[in-house]
């Protein structure tokens, strides 16, 4: 089989610039009996390039990057025949956790090659493509202004969540939010909401799963948790798994929404990992089994 791999010269620190790297990557799929063709190529580069392969006559497309840059090549693939395989180069690496692809990229490369293409959920966000979760709110200022967490352990990532939401949550403005679903709507104050393809299941950690990724839903979840005490509840309910028990987490569960806020044309938005300014109103819409990618036949250990 032969397999085309397009990697973001800039993500995992650069990791694949070496070539020794790329050599050793190329390995892992003719020692096994297949050729791979290996593209690292920067940034700027990376929808051209991934427009010229996608309708190669490829096995499959395997793209290396973080979750926005997996979600650039989904944009591009959806409705297609070709296949995305996701090679884990990022911070959190959310589509290749809900894959249980394994975040050493040797192990996933050896993964995508016995996998079996399934047809997932897609998320639009106006003209946006959503795989993961698109937030608003404090959450992408905060993002953006971060350090990286690359190398950092679940309890050091986890101590400095709280301290950074005590620190700008509680100084970013509320949100005066509506939402029109199912021929309702929806009127919240809120520091921070969340929309999903699919339903996210609680557990603990910084990581939450998701209980399906073809589901033909969306979820959104609203938090009214505004004092600097509710936020420090709903962190503490984040990492504990308990969040959804709280009274101030309001949770939706559609096809279609309508999202606007009141005396807002735009507001700062984080899809999977990328900030943008999105318009409003805007029209959040699931495509079900819209994507075809590699999932393993055998789980990530």
């Amino acid at each position: 089989m032969n397999f085309e791999v397009v990697i973001n010269k800039e993500s995992g620190s650069g990791f694949f610039r070496d070539m020794e790297m790329q050599n050793r990557l190329r390995r892992v799929f003719t020692d096994r009996g297949h050729t791979a063709g290996i593209h690292i190529v920067p940034p700027a580069d990376l929808d051209k390039t991934l427009q010229r392969l996608a309708h190669s006559d490829s096995s499959a497309l395997i793209v290396g990057g973080g979750d926005g840059t997996i979600t650039s090549a989904a944009s591009l693939l959806r409705d297609t025949e070709t296949a995305l395989g996701v090679l884990p180069l990022g911070t959190f690496n959310l589509e290749a956790r809900d894959l249980n692809i394994h975040l050493d990229p040797f192990e996933a490369a050896a993964q995508l090659i016995d996998s079996t293409p399934i047809e997932i959920d897609i998320l639009t966000v106006n003209d946006e493509c959503c795989l993961c979760a698109t937030v608003i709110g404090f959450y992408p200022a905060l993002a953006k202004s971060r350090a990286e967490f690359h190398g950092r352990s679940w309890w050091a990532k986890s101590i400095r969540i709280i301290r950074e939401i005590l620190t700008v949550a509680v100084s970013s403005p509320a949100l005066d939010l509506e939402i029109t679903a199912n021929g309702e709507t929806l009127r919240s104050k809120t520091r921070l909401a969340a929309f999903a393809p699919g339903h996210y299941i609680e557990s603990a950690g910084i990581i939450p799963d998701r209980d399906s990724l073809s589901s033909g839903e969306l979820s959104a979840y609203v938090s009214e948790h505004l004092s600097r005490t509710q936020m420090l509840s709903a962190a503490w309910g984040y990492l504990t798994g308990t969040l959804f028990d709280t009274d101030e987490m309001k949770r939706i569960a559609a096809t279609e929404i309508t999202l606007n806020v009141r005396r807002r044309k735009c507001i700062p938005t984080m899809i999977d990992g990328e900030i943008l300014s999105m318009e409003l109103p805007c029209k959040l819409k699931i495509h079900p089994r819209a994507l075809k990618v590699l999932r393993p036949n055998q789980p990530a250990r």
